[in-house]
């Protein structure tokens, strides 16, 4: 990496800290910072929620601190040995035994051992935590009676056998469960956990396993995660600074790009057409896809959406393949189905599962329900989490629906984090989702989203869920192979898109990016980026 680079590294994380980046940037630098960290300047869009990685879904400062039992090679798209050295399965399924790294260490220099990893697995389910994410580990043995506060967290199935060697129990055969386990499940540090209560990720508290420790963090401001010595894989770690930078907007995130202040980006949509035009900026973009979906639910539980022939109308009248090339322009790819390409479970359209874009079938659909060309049809709410790619999506389906079906359509965009209190409340006619998968099967979207289990009784009357499709992913865990899972996926699908269609899946984005041609990054299709196997030439 050039000198006049970790220059402006190193003044970047200073000015942030001081609120001034420009004017730092103004004022150049002397030789004696020349010799700083390989650092690399990362741009998100809010501050980190939750770091603790029991307490919440993972993000990109948590992913990078910890350890998990099971790596994902997103290139070669399997699993591999990460906390854990080795592992055996028993013939029914459901005993799990590990053999753990022996060379952990706490970043504190005390060794990662068996009850290390055994409290992680105990504080995801254990009801003090409140883990959004305990569901996921609603196949162990006892954890849903623990997170259900009837039985001790001790009673959960995972225990150690001795200081190396941890033993986890299913109450059914899973056969995605060891992948399931590269985003959930890590050790954590007890004894500094229950000192510092929700302030032990505080950078003057937090103790990690994993390539990174969080230094400072200014919230709406800037994250510093640098090298961790302790992690055991240190000497293949080559940025030892991560920057991670608060800017709400992208567009100006993108600004703070082209003036040298950030590593990568994701373009906005409005700058797209500049970018991969521009000489220079268009050799630094990339569109890489994600395994993300994007859909709306109906809200089943009252009219009009009550009425499977009004669901199948909206879902007819929806034009993808105009809304992923005239709309969201960035690389999307229109979908019928929910599970993105890349994860075992995804649906190819020669299956053709869902309901496919056809204006006169959606016509046809509205009159059999009783609104012959929209005649008598109420007015519906339609909410979304506000953003400026939501806002566009919504808008266009507005227009398509309003052309297609005659009927009138209210947007509701919501800012701020009200949005999933209004949806659990089934306060919209239909609204927008969108969901990350965290591992590569459709056992997480299908079971995560739409098995009844994940919702309350209250969300159950207004979300669709199904005991048939319930059967169908219970039983797809059972499955003695791959292609006998699939199989149960397709009948999951078809039922959830097309035969009693709770959701109009509307495309699979894509990761539209500019970055600087020293970055060298193995993008990883899920949520959270792996900075440990990133570099930057020098």
């Amino acid at each position: 990496m050039s000198t006049r680079r970790r220059i402006l590294s190193l003044l970047l994380a200073a000015a942030l800290l001081m609120a001034s980046v420009s004017a730092v940037f103004a004022t150049g630098a002397t030789e004696d910072v020349a010799d700083g960290p390989v650092t690399l300047n990362y741009h998100i869009t809010s501050t980190p929620p939750i770091i603790d990685p029991s307490a919440n879904w993972l993000n990109e400062v948590s992913v990078n601190m910890f350890v998990a039992l099971i790596g994902w090679d997103p290139v070669a798209n399997e699993i591999y040995p990460r906390g854990a050295t080795s592992w055996t399965i028993s013939d029914d399924g459901l005993v799990y035994t590990f053999d753990i790294r022996t060379d952990m260490e706490w970043s504190d220099g005390t060794p990662v051992t068996a009850d290390d990893w055994v409290y992680g697995f105990q504080s995801v389910v254990n009801p003090e935590t409140a883990s959004p994410t305990a569901f996921r580990l609603s196949i162990v043995e006892n954890a849903q009676a623990v997170t259900d506060g009837e039985l001790p967290v001790d009673s959960l199935g995972v225990v150690a056998l001795d200081e190396d060697t941890i033993q986890v129990t299913l109450e059914q055969p899973a056969s995605w469960f060891l992948v399931s386990l590269s985003s959930i499940g890590y050790a954590l540090p007890q004894s500094v956990r229950e000192e510092f209560g929700t302030d032990w990720t505080q950078p003057e508290n937090i103790v990690v396993s994993g390539p990174y420790i969080l230094t400072s963090a200014a919230a709406n401001d800037l994250y510093v995660l640098e090298k961790n010595p302790s992690y055991y894989d240190a000497a293949n770690v080559q940025i030892e600074q991560v920057n991670m930078i608060v800017v709400p907007q992208q567009s100006t995130a993108l600004a703070m790009y082209e003036n040298g202040e950030l590593d990568t980006v994701v373009v906005p949509i409005e700058d797209l057409d500049r970018i991969q035009n521009d000489p220079t900026l268009g050799q630094e973009f990339d569109s890489t896809p994600r395994l993300i979906s994007q859909f709306y639910w109906f809200n089943v539980g009252r009219a009009p959406f009550n009425d499977i022939n009004v669901r199948k109308a909206f879902a007819a009248a929806v034009d993808k393949e105009t809304l992923v090339s005239r709309i969201t322009r960035g690389g999307e790819r229109a979908t019928d189905t929910i599970s993105p390409p890349g994860v075992v479970g995804y649906v190819d359209p020669s299956q053709e599962v869902g309901v496919p874009f056809d204006p006169e079938q959606a016509r046809a659909y509205l009159a059999e329900a009783g609104y012959p060309g929209g005649a008598g049809f109420p007015s519906v709410t339609v909410g979304f989490n506000f953003s400026e790619f939501n806002a566009n999506v919504a808008q266009a389906l507005q227009a398509m629906w309003e052309q297609h079906l005659g009927i009138e359509v209210t947007l509701n965009g919501v800012e701020g984090g009200a949005y999933g209190s209004l949806t659990s409340a089934g306060e919209f006619d239909m609204y927008r989702w969108g969901w990350g998968m965290s591992y590569a099967d459709a056992n997480y979207i299908h079971e995560g989203l739409f098995h009844s289990k994940v919702m309350t009784e209250a969300v159950q009357e207004h979300r669709y869920n199904s005991p048939e499709f319930d059967r169908l992913i219970d039983e797809a865990a059972f499955a003695p192979s791959v292609a006998a899972r699939e199989a149960l996926y397709l009948e999951a699908e078809r039922l959830l898109v097309e035969e009693e269609l709770g959701i109009i899946p509307l495309f699979f984005p894509s990761d539209n990016r500019v970055t600087k041609p020293y970055l060298n990054r193995v993008l990883v299709p899920i949520l959270t980026q792996e900075f440990w196997n990133w570099t930057i030439d020098e």
